[in-house]
């Protein structure tokens, strides 16, 4: 993605090629399915939601910074 953002930056940005640039940056909706899971901003949040509910807890985790993923 940065790559290909990067190649459309190299060229003029102009009314014309705005609209193309922008397709490529702004989310599309089958990629923000995730804002649709009811995420818990805290562990803590979710262990006393689970234990009431009698279910289980996804942790979603990593070892660094996001970007250093790529």
């Amino acid at each position: 993605m940065l790559t290909l953002l990067l190649a459309f930056c190299a060229q003029d940005l102009s009314w014309e090629t705005y609209g193309k640039v922008r397709d490529h940056v702004v989310p599309a909706k089958d990629e923000l399915k995730w804002l649709d899971i009811g995420w818990r901003p805290t562990l803590w949040d979710a262990m006393v939601e689970a234990q009431k509910d009698d279910k289980p807890i996804l942790i979603w985790a990593m070892n660094g910074h996001p970007l250093a993923c790529v």
